[in-house]
């Protein structure tokens, strides 16, 4: 194919991206990664925005993969990466090499890999921690150990780096054995995760590290380590080199970088992101120069006047016995103009059943969840309804406000817990 061209290639879980990816990049190629789980409907759409062909050819596994200096690959090479679309729809955005192998390197100064190392990649390579930890084993050496999401410690065994979200670790923490102690980092990402999840993980010995950043960044742009005592909205203080600053206006956080994104395709035609780069997220700095993610731009609703970030009950429902992971949603009201309601996944019992909502406490034996809540938040922020979080949706990375909401408005019935 000609130097530049645009090619899409399905990727399949747990097998390894390199062997086709590195053979595109050598020629110059432009590689969107497509999911194998897309239905054939999804597949379509996100081809006819990229405007490529629907031949797809399956990346295959092959243990002599070939290592290419991707220093020296054509500049036309790069990967296009579907974004996870929380808060709206999904984007193509375009990454350059230049700025994977810049992460893979200034990352490497946070948390060390390399030769003799080992990373569980559990993660999706067509999003872009899953890409990522394929591209630090092809820059700064060290193995990938090809796998699903671990649900046992057991299942980390000579497994020296891992990256999780909140669910995961939940999950994991349930497990009453040891971790292996060959782990030297655990990274925390994908979005809040609440403060007894993080100690509960720093009791248990594990190496904990908080983690920022998004597809638009090629990953990580803020990293470091959590200690008992830390807020939940701690995410780390910024990588060397990566320009973060807060926008007075309204807290958002602005990112330059040396790993940022070409830029978006819109009908094909590549879009550049304007510097610095406007993340809509909300954060801070503290007085250790660390930052802090309260929340979401575009997730914020306001109720009867008052304005409700998601992100605050999310955390205050996190640390609630009982509950896995949470996804609140703004649904309109007649009367207040919009109204929160939450999706809730619970802790598994041993019979395999969700547990009780009316998770006991220390005041009462049969307290509810939004009786629970409304001992830490403000009235106007309990939720209105306390939903199940759908099956298909506990094993995703990072839930989709903007699908839940939809399912919610077209007459979907989901289980009450409250």
């Amino acid at each position: 194919m000609n130097a530049g061209a645009l090619v899409a290639y399905e990727i399949v879980a747990g097998e390894n991206p390199l062997p086709t990816l590195c053979s595109a990049w050598s020629r110059g190629e432009r590689v969107f990664l497509v999911s194998k789980n897309h239905s054939t409907v999804a597949r379509q759409q996100v081809l006819n925005a990229a405007r490529v062909s629907d031949v797809l050819q399956t990346i295959t596994h092959d243990q002599a993969v070939q290592k290419i200096n991707l220093d020296s690959c054509p500049p036309t090479a790069s990967v296009i990466i579907e974004t996870s679309g929380s808060t709206a729809a999904p984007r193509l955005i375009e990454l350059g090499l230049d700025a994977l192998v810049a992460s893979a390197r200034i990352g490497a100064r946070a948390i060390a890999f390399g030769p003799g190392d080992l990373w569980h990649a559990s993660l999706p390579a067509t999003h872009i921690g899953g890409l990522m930890i394929h591209i630090r084993s092809l820059v700064l050496g060290g193995a990938v150990r090809h796998a699903g999401a671990p649900k046992c410690w057991s299942d980390l065994n000579g497994v020296t780096h891992i990256s999780l979200v909140a669910a995961q670790l939940a999950r994991l923490l349930e497990d009453t054995n040891r971790p292996p102690a060959s782990l030297k980092a655990v990274m925390l990402g994908g979005g809040p995760s609440s403060q007894s999840l993080r100690e509960s993980a720093l009791r248990k010995g594990l190496p904990l590290f908080a983690t920022y950043g998004m597809t638009e960044t090629a990953s990580q742009v803020v990293t470091g380590p959590i200690a008992i005592g830390d807020a939940a909205t701690l995410a780390g203080a910024p990588l060397p080199g990566i320009q973060i600053s807060i926008d007075s206006s309204n807290n958002e956080i602005l990112v330059g970088s040396p790993t940022l994104a070409r830029g978006t395709l819109v009908n094909g035609a590549l879009v550049p992101f304007t510097v610095p780069l406007r993340t809509r997220d909300v954060g801070c700095f503290d007085e250790h120069g660390r930052l802090h993610i309260s929340g979401r731009l575009d997730a914020m609703f306001i109720s009867g006047g008052r304005n409700i970030q998601p992100e605050i009950i999310e955390r205050a429902l996190a640390e609630l016995p009982g509950v896995r992971s949470c996804c609140v949603v703004g649904i309109a009201h007649e009367k207040w103009g919009m109204r929160p309601v939450v999706f809730v996944q619970l802790v598994q019992s041993p019979q395999g059943n969700s547990s009780d909502s009316h998770t006991p406490t220390s005041n009462s034996p049969r307290m509810s969840l939004a009786e629970q809540l409304r001992q830490t938040l403000e009235p106007f922020l309990i939720p209105d309804m306390f939903l199940e979080m759908p099956p298909e949706n506990t094993s995703r990375m990072k839930y989709s406000r903007s699908e839940l909401a939809q399912r919610l408005v077209q007459g979907e019935r989901f289980r009450q817990l409250d």
